[in-house]
Parts: structure tokens; sequence; C-alpha cells
């Protein structure tokens, strides 16, 4: 069994722990905060621009116009013989099942596409990491991004992505990333950014016909290379609030767990300075006795 000044030592040392946990739990939460602010200010006009672009590719189709060429190029599926894929996860560490959750993701799609030529655009240490393992040499890599330099990143991807799309380079966009619902819930996702993935006409709400000016395809020709964008931007909102939402989880139950494991510790060294005072006590005892 452990002496007391080694039980002590343990204690001292689980509660420095404890300390950096509880700092580390705060400035998760302060950092969730405000990545979570910024997520939920982006879903609506995320979602509002979807809608736009829905309606006015259905004045298109309902027209019996032509789309342009880069309307047609971004809503025109075609056989996926290159494609490239965004890749999103940490810079650190310490927030749980986050990263093993999203690369197993990211590695389960790799897998489905076999006999595709994959080009990765690593976001986060950790997802670079596991590109070198794989021996896939990033196209680009962005690591320590800050939140308010996440638009800088979706714009750069979705330029250069656009750009070898309309070149025939690729053949589509995908974005893996963790979609947030709480701190306590984030969701492997993998998105096609494109070619746009737009909902059939017979399920799209009904809508009153939009006036347009010029005309369609000049919206269109400036609508989808945004909508492109803050498709991204999205998605590395959602990584930037699942990560901190993790590490916020996971710092408090190591915490926690330090807890209890001061109680313990702290509960056996009284065993034992209780134990060795009856000791002490039967000795003077017998002692008097003799």
């Amino acid at each position: 069994m452990a002496g007391l000044q080694d039980i002590r030592r343990r204690i001292r040392s689980v509660k420095n722990t404890q300390q950096v946990t509880k700092a580390m739990k705060m400035i998760s939460a302060v950092k969730l905060r405000k990545s979570q602010e910024r997520l939920v200010a982006m879903r609506p006009y995320a979602t509002k621009l979807q809608d736009m672009a829905v309606s006015v590719v259905s004045a298109v189709q309902g027209g019996g116009d032509e789309f342009g060429a880069i309307a047609a190029a971004f809503t025109s599926m075609r056989p996926e013989k290159a494609i490239r894929v965004v890749a999103v996860a940490s810079d650190k560490g310490l927030c749980g099942g986050f990263n093993a959750n999203i690369l197993k993701k990211l590695q389960a799609f790799v897998r489905s596409k076999e006999g595709v030529k994959i080009t990765v655009d690593a976001v986060g240490k950790r997802a670079n990491e596991w590109a070198r393992k794989h021996k896939i040499v990033p196209a680009s890599e962005h690591a320590g991004v800050p939140l308010l330099g996440l638009d800088r990143v979706a714009q750069s991807l979705a330029d250069e992505a656009a750009a070898q799309y309309t070149k025939g380079e690729i053949d589509a966009l995908y974005i893996v990333y963790n979609h947030f619902h709480s701190a306590v819930s984030q969701e492997p996702t993998v998105l096609r950014v494109f070619p746009v993935d737009l909902p059939p006409a017979e399920s799209r709400p009904f809508q009153v016909a939009p006036l347009l000016e010029p005309d369609a395809n000049t919206i269109l020709e400036r609508l989808l290379p945004r909508y492109l964008e803050v498709t991204l931007l999205r998605g590395l909102l959602e990584s930037s609030a699942s990560e901190h939402g993790a590490r916020m989880a996971s710092m408090d139950k190591s915490s926690n767990n330090a807890g209890e494991m001061i109680s313990k510790l702290t509960l056996t060294m009284n065993k034992i300075r209780q134990a060795a005072i009856t000791n002490q006590i039967i000795e003077i005892v017998s002692g008097a006795n003799a």
C-alpha cells in the first residue's frame, strides 16, 4: 500500500490537472459561444440563399429557357472521375471523439470512391496528419485559422475548386465536417457542395414567380459562386462550434473524474492515518498495562 506521502503527492498532482481541465473548459465555453453566435447567424442566411437559388433555377426551367454556362456547369451531374474533398478537423486534441469520428467518416468516404482521383484540402492539423499518414499530399493546408479567418479560407477554397470544375479538372466538390447539434452532440457529415443538389420541382414549396432583372442566368452567374462559398463557410463554422463543444464536454468530464479521484485518494489517506493513530494508541495502552 502506498504511504501517506505518496498519496498526498498524487492528490496534489490530480488537483493541478483538475485546475488545467477547468481552465480549458472555461476557454472552450467562451470560444463555443463565439462560434455558435456566428453559426446561428449564418444558418438562416445560408438557407435563404439556397431557397433563392432554387427559386431562380425553377424560374429558368419553368420559362423553358436554357441555363447559361456557369449555371449549367454547377447544376448538371457528370460522372465522377476526379473530385476534391475539403476535410475539416481540429488543430489540437483533448476534444473527445471529435477527430476520431470525422476521420473515420473521411476514411469510409475515400474508400467508397475507389477508382476516383481524390484531391484533399486539409483544414486543421489533424486532417493534415491523416492525409500524410495515407500518403496523400494535400492540395492546400489550413492550420491555426482563427474564427474570423474562416471567411477567407472558404472563399479561397470555393474559387480554386470552381475554377478547376469549369476547366473539367474535377467533377465534384465535397466537404467532410462535424455538424453541430449541441455541445454534446456532433454528427460527422459528408456534403456535396457542387454539382448543386437542388430538390426536385415537385417537392419545392409553392412560390410566386419572382421578377428577375436583368435575367435569370445573369443572376445565377453571381448567385451560384456565392452559394458555394457560403456552403463551405457554413461547414467550417459547424465544425468550429462542434470542436469547442466537444472539448468543453471532454474537459468537464475530465474535471469530474479528477474530483472523484481526489475524493477516493483522500478517503484512502484518512483510512491510513486512522489506522496509524489506532496502532499508536494500542501501543501506548499496551505499554501502560505492562
